[in-house]
Formats: structure tokens, sequence, C-alpha cells
């Protein structure tokens, strides 16, 4: 494609607009706009006219991934000026994979599926719904013009003026409302609601009500992202976002287990633990979901193991690792659980980490069962039994220690004691 493919200029783009906006209607399109039911022009124009816009929920994520892998670009690049023609080409490239990853390139290229809704457009050419359909069809026409004649021209709406304010709820109501649970990926979701609140002031409420979801659907969408986020920095893939497209369950789940009451340095352990197992999913089989909320179920026994393995010091308090797991002021006694954590999360450790955690897992899923048994009773006192035989027959030597021996002898004489009591109370 040339340059003129991805929007007129800003001066040649509002002519064309207004030449083939008819001064008398010959179709309309009803939409809600400011809070009035409008019936708006609907008019055809060359597909070379308007311009992407930038600020799309849906590209968000992978514009950050985009700027990730080419770091000789500012952060601002796509939003310091929508209209170069570069920056919309990329645009246009990224809006093609999700055209592609959605099934709409292989539809549209049946020729029997043309447009039927409008492309809505702001009053500067942008367009405000319809991104990857007009992207589907610049790819197909440009590619083949003789093959997809009809899509030269398509028919566009122009929307009265609007502040972005209005422009994200027009959006929100035209498309994200419908289907932001099933179309959009869980992290663009996310990082859309998350922009959405930065650049216009949102409340959690305001979002909610704009994209149908609850408070509590908004809150676990930024805790999400934000694990998301610090998952991908521990493993030095900051903003590759695509790397946890498929793993929504997981960090749904990590959100739940930080909710339980614990402290934080406790949840930076469980994070951190957890982030192991999110490396390689299948090694806790097909229990990966499962598996997180039981870290926190047993995270003194998980932080006991990994404690045996990592030995760490209480350290210094650290403003830096706090702010990163919204923890609060600083004890002046900190929990060795910072230091764990910090430890645990170095990429060198991940495997034996995750073998750690999944062991005390696997351990305390076997010893509940083994709880659930009838037989648990007898199958602990033959074990200890067994246990007393091999003591006796091959630990009393001269050369064996008696330390503490005397002690654990009666301890085990009062734990004897009450068994005995409970099989006579069980047998009168």
């Amino acid at each position: 494609m040339t340059a003129s493919w991805y929007g007129y200029p800003f001066e040649r783009r509002l002519k064309e607009l207004a030449d083939s906006k008819p001064a008398v209607p010959a179709a309309t399109w009803p939409m809600e706009v400011k809070g009035e039911k409008l019936e708006l022009t609907r008019f055809r124009v060359p597909i070379e006219v308007s311009k992407y816009r930038l600020a799309n929920g849906r590209t968000a994520s992978l514009q950050e991934q985009w700027l990730a892998a080419n770091p000789d670009k500012p952060v601002d690049y796509f939003e310091s000026d929508p209209e170069l023609d570069v920056v919309q080409e990329i645009q246009h490239e990224l809006l093609l994979s999700l055209v592609k990853d959605a099934g709409l390139l292989d539809y549209f290229r049946d020729k029997s599926n043309k447009q039927v809704e409008p492309i809505i457009l702001d009053e500067s050419g942008f367009v405000v719904n319809g991104n990857r359909r007009l992207s589907c069809w610049r790819s197909l026409y440009f590619s083949e013009p003789a093959e997809y004649p009809h899509f030269a021209h398509i028919d566009v709406v122009v929307l009265p003026h609007c502040d972005d304010k209005e422009i994200d709820r027009i959006e929100a109501n035209l498309q994200i409302k419908k289907d932001i649970k099933a179309k959009y990926s869980w992290e663009a979701r996310a990082m859309m609601l998350r922009n959405k609140q930065k650049q216009h002031g949102f409340t959690d409420t305001d979002l909610a009500e704009m994209y149908d979801m609850t408070d509590s659907e908004v809150k676990q969408a930024r805790s999400m992202l934000e694990m998301a986020d610090a998952y991908l920095k521990s493993r030095g893939r900051e903003h590759q976002w695509s790397d946890v497209s498929g793993s929504e369950e997981a960090f749904k789940q990590l959100h739940k287990a930080a909710r339980k009451a614990m402290s934080a340095p406790e949840q930076a352990l469980l994070k951190n633990a957890a982030f192991a197992l999110i490396d390689k999913p299948g090694t806790a089989g097909d229990r990966l979901y499962a598996a997180i909320p039981k870290i926190q179920e047993h995270l003194p026994k998980v932080k006991e193991k990994l404690a045996a393995v990592f030995p760490v010091t209480q350290p210094a308090p650290d403003p830096a690792t706090q702010e990163l797991f919204g923890g609060g002021p600083v004890q002046e006694n900190p929990d060795v659980s910072y230091a764990l954590a910090a430890e645990i999360v170095k990429p060198e450790h991940a495997d034996k980490v995750r073998e750690l955690v999944v062991e005390v897992i696997d351990t305390e899923s076997e010893l509940r069962r083994e709880l659930n048994n009838a037989g648990y009773l007898l199958k602990q006192v033959t074990d200890a039994h067994t246990r007393l035989q091999a003591a006796v027959s091959d630990g009393l030597r001269p050369d064996s220690t008696t330390k503490g021996v005397r002690q654990q002898v009666e301890s085990i004489d009062i734990l004897l004691s009450k068994i005995r009591d409970w099989l006579t109370s069980k047998n009168a």
C-alpha cells in the first residue's frame, strides 16, 4: 500500500467528507449521541479517506508490545501525531493481526459478504467504530482490486462534535459493551479500562456502567493486569502481552487468592510462587487453576519448604518491592517473605521453585485424601509401628546418640495413651 491508502491528509479528508455527504440524506443510521437519539446521514466515500483511531481499545496491548520491540521509538509514538502515515501504517498491521485472529479476513474474502453496517467516523474523519473491518477491506481491495471492487467505496456516518470522553462512551455503546467479554483479549480489555481511567478520570463505577460490567469486575481486571505486568517484568519480557493472552484464568485465580486475608509480604510470596507455575502450567497437570488457590491455602508450608532451599535473612525495608506489590508501610521487623519472594522470582530458580510448590500441593492433597479415609488411623499407627520397629532393630547401637530420645519416647507414650483412651471409649 502507498501512504495515501492510510487516510487522506487532514484538509483533504474534511473536504472529501463534506463533498460526499448529500444535502438531502438518501439513507440514515440511528445512533445515540450525548444522550439523544439521532438519525445520522449515511453516505459513501473512497476507502482511502479515513484514518484509524489510535486510541483503540483492541490494540492498546499490541501497541505496547510493538514499542517494546522498537525501543528507538518514543513512548508516545502512537499518541503524539495520529496523522502520520507511518504510524497509521503500523496501526493497520496491528489491526490486521486481530482481523486474522477473528477470522474476518476469511469471511470477507468470500465476495458474497459485503459491508452491512457503516463505518462510524468522528468529525475529523478518524474511525470510532469499524477499525478492524476497514483494515480488512483495505487489505483485500488494495491487494486484488479487480476481485473486490465493492470495497473501493464504503458507507460511513460522521458524528457531530464530541470530546474524547463522549467518543469513549459512544465506542462502548457501539461495540465494546456487547462483545467486550467475548471478543476482546483479557489483557486488551484490562488495558483499555486502565487507559480510559487514566485519560479521562473515569471512576470504577463509570467504567462499569459504560462497559456493562460490575465494579468488582473492573477492579479484578485492573488487578490481573498489574499482576501480569509484574510477571512479565520478572521474566524480562516487559510489554510482551501476547505471552499472557492464554493465562486469563491463571491470573484470575491469582487475583482471588491474593484477596484472602494476608499480609503484603505473603502476597508477594504467593504471587512469585504462582509465577513459577504460570511459566509451565503443564507441570501442574490440568490443575493450574486449582493449584494457584492451593498455594495460598498451604502458604505457611510452601514458605517453609522454599525457605529451607533458599535461605534468606530479613532484609532492610525495600520501598520498590512494596510499591510493586501494593504493600503498606514497611515494618521495623519485616517478614522474611519479602526477601524470599525476591529470591524465588529469579529466573534461574524457576524450575526448583515450581518443583517445591507442586510437591507441597501434592503432599497436602494426599494428606487430605488420607484424612478422609476411614482407615486413616490404622494406616498412621501402622506406619508409626514400622518406624519404631526399625528404630529398635537398627537404632539401638552403641554409637547411636541418646540426646533428645527420652523426650520423644515420653511424647509417644502420651500419644499412645490418648489412642488407648479413645479406643476404650469407642468400645464401651
